[in-house]
């Protein structure tokens, strides 16, 4: 058959956030043939969030579409992607598996975690599953900030484990997927966590005192402290364990992103950036949810001067919310960005 008969998706320059989400939108545009090519000989640069949401995008897409036959061309040259394993994630047998790469202190591949085998791990060392995401979670933050102690460390490492158990106790998904890479001549490093559960909307709209329109306004509730999809007022009793969920990690963690870097999350339909200039909003697609965190490694010891402040912050802004008997998406923007607030809808 000739070449015509193929539907043809070029991939960008730059498989970043931006990259990968165009990228996502003409795989969904593509006409439906028999026969797709994937053509990455254009690839000049990719980070961690846009290999790990591209591949999951085209994992999916070629599940939903297992009659067409895919054919991929110009990828053999691109050699740290194949190491970080980001081919064999959506099926093409090339370079590592995801997960298959030792890792460094300068990277983590492409790594799936099942939430199966995390719980195996938890029964074999005889501690709580919950503990077992507390040691990865630290790992992970020592990789993010390149500091292995002090208040920030820590600080990263509960909103990393509040991560991981959304993924583990709301999502429904049976698999943890995350990358992370840091850039020393750019002082810059990215972590990324993704699931194919429910989705932060889905999850939130079990909370009656907030009004969920569209996927946006749910990140933006998931970003306020004190706001959960299971613990609510009037909600069903939460345990009294050191584990009780706060719902301030994705507070915290946007925040910090906010003051030396940005903070990404994608569910649904709707995708939120968190920078210095304020928010944005922006439009995609995602079966489950994206967590993009930037940090600028040279503006840590400034953050860390912050912490206390966000705590306050978190403490009184979920006081406030108590005594509201409905939310809405306005009131939690208002909250979180005040005047800086902007939208790209």
């Amino acid at each position: 058959m000739s070449s015509a008969a193929y539907a043809t998706l070029t991939l960008p320059k730059r498989l970043d956030l931006q990259g990968a989400l165009n990228a996502a939108a003409a795989l969904r545009g593509l006409p439906t043939n028999e026969r797709c090519r994937l053509d990455f000989s254009e690839i000049k640069f990719v980070e961690p969030f846009g290999m790990l949401y591209f591949a999951t995008v085209l994992r999916h897409f070629r599940r939903s579409n297992s009659s067409i036959r895919f054919v991929a061309e110009g990828y053999k040259q691109h050699h740290y992607a194949a190491h970080m394993g980001f081919f064999k994630a959506f099926g093409l047998d090339f370079g590592n598996e995801p997960g298959e790469a030792p890792g460094s202190t300068q990277y983590a591949p492409i790594t799936p975690l099942a939430i199966a085998e995390l719980r195996h791990e938890a029964i074999n060392k005889q501690e709580d599953e919950r503990e077992t995401i507390e040691r990865r979670s630290m790992a992970l933050a020592t990789l993010l900030i390149r500091q292995d102690s002090g208040p920030l460390q820590e600080t990263l490492s509960y909103s990393l484990r509040e991560i991981f158990r959304n993924v583990l106790e709301h999502s429904g998904a049976d698999t943890i997927w995350y990358a992370a890479q840091y850039w020393p001549e750019k002082c810059e490093v990215e972590l990324c966590i993704l699931d194919e559960g429910i989705g932060i909307g889905q999850s939130l709209r079990r909370n009656p005192h907030l009004t969920i329109q569209t996927d946006h306004d749910a990140i933006d509730f998931a970003l306020l402290p004190g706001i959960s999809g299971v613990a609510f007022r009037g909600g069903p009793k939460q345990r009294k364990d050191p584990w009780a969920n706060s719902g301030y990690g994705l507070f915290m963690i946007s925040q910090l992103c906010r003051r030396g870097g940005s903070f990404v999350a994608i569910s649904g339909n709707g995708g939120v950036k968190v920078s210095e200039a304020g928010e944005e909003r922006f439009d995609c697609r995602m079966d489950g949810t994206a967590i993009r965190l930037q940090l600028q490694t040279d503006r840590i010891g400034a953050l860390g001067a912050s912490l206390e402040e966000l705590r306050s912050l978190g403490a009184k802004i979920a006081g406030d919310l108590r005594q509201e008997a409905n939310i809405t998406a306005s009131m939690s923007s208002r909250m979180l960005f005040g005047a800086n607030n902007k939208s790209l809808l």
